[in-house]
């Protein structure tokens, strides 16, 4: 027996053996495709893999994100943004895959699709989905970001979950800035947490010695990505090295994030030094390896002038006298054998003036 396919205008004759109809969309990861005569279609990909394990706060904001859009009626928005290796990716596929779960399919847009026909498209599909726009930034350009907000902000009667990547949210639209009703969550991924960190290297690297250091190392990037850490210790692992050792060819510079600059922070002369009496304000080098030298003058405005006061001083620190590291705030805390205590913090490689967007 043979039955008739309505598309439109057009009619095709198909089996019944050929026809395989389903009420909702099976659970799984699709593309949208668009045919030569215009027509939109979903296709079937491979859906992501397991991941074996999740480290850092992946699985905790992923619970939340996915708790937050179950709780609502409305669609749900959330911009994941950071540099390649910085998390984004890894966030984004733990939803799929924890959607998945819980008989929500995903979609994955990475064509720049805009307009009347691709919102019907996507109207149609009623049932509950995630959408991903992969690197959205690069996808969609200026004008089609702008045209793709009306997708975002709920004026079509569905509840889908639109997730976002992005390696530079500042090239993302104004429009979708501050706006929770079409955006409702955003995630700066700026650099490994200190917990994924440890708990990556306790289970691959075998010096457990190390794990400190690779987590000093990290302080010395506005931006240590996974990328990084998976090079740094499959380095160390082969040549039995420490990470000051195996940093030396990898292609991973800090100067790279900061051009090894630090703000310095001084206490000698039993009190704060402050800005105006240090002569050495931003210092320059590796704080693991460099020997630090910070000049202070303790009559900035000369009043002493008239006297014999020596005013100039100078505090000296070696790496050896490094006593805490903060790898997500980049702060290298030292004491040395007078007591003098330097902060030096890594000054972040672009300033944002938030009041100019």
């Amino acid at each position: 027996m043979s039955y008739f396919i309505r598309n439109g205008n057009t009619f095709r004759v198909s089996a019944e053996e050929a026809m395989d109809l389903h009420v909702t969309l099976p659970v799984g990861n699709y593309t949208v495709k668009q045919d030569m005569f215009g027509n939109l279609f979903l296709e079937m990909v491979d859906s992501f893999a397991p991941l074996k394990k999740l480290y850092g706060s992946t699985q905790k904001n992923a619970d939340r994100i996915l708790n937050t859009y179950n709780s609502r009626d409305v669609s749900t928005g959330v911009m994941l943004a950071g540099e390649k290796g910085s998390g984004k990716s890894l966030l984004a596929k733990t939803l799929s895959i924890e959607g998945a779960k819980q008989g929500i399919p995903t979609i994955i847009i990475n064509t720049p699709f805009t307009g009347d026909a691709f919102n019907k498209f996507m109207q149609d599909i009623e049932q509950r989905c995630i959408i991903l726009f992969d690197e959205f930034e690069k996808v969609y350009s200026d004008n089609d970001q702008e045209a793709a907000l009306t997708l975002l902000d709920g004026v079509f009667p569905s509840q889908k979950l639109f997730v976002l990547t992005c390696n530079d949210k500042w090239r993302v639209n104004q429009h979708m800035r501050n706006r929770p009703g079409r955006i409702f969550y955003m995630i700066d991924f700026a650099g490994l947490e200190h917990e994924f960190i440890v708990e990556y290297c306790n289970d691959t690297l075998i010096n457990k010695h190390y794990i400190e250091k690779v987590c000093a190392i990290a302080a010395l990037f506005e931006q240590f990505n996974f990328d990084m850490l998976k090079a740094l210790v499959e380095e160390m692992n082969r040549y039995n090295e420490a990470p000051a050792d195996a940093m030396k060819m990898l292609n991973a510079k800090p100067e790279f994030n900061n051009k090894g600059n630090f703000d310095v922070q001084l206490f000698a002369k039993n009190r704060l030094i402050t800005e105006a009496e240090l002569e050495t304000k931003v210092w320059h080098g590796n704080p693991l390896n460099g020997h630090v030298q910070v000049e202070f003058d303790t009559d900035p405005e000369g009043k002493l002038n008239d006297t014999d006061e020596n005013t100039w001083f100078t505090s000296e620190f070696t790496p050896n006298e490094l006593k805490t590291v903060e790898p997500q705030n980049g702060k290298f805390g030292y004491t040395n054998a007078d007591g003098d205590q330097l902060v030096l913090t890594r000054r972040k490689e672009t300033q944002y003036n938030y009041l100019a967007f």
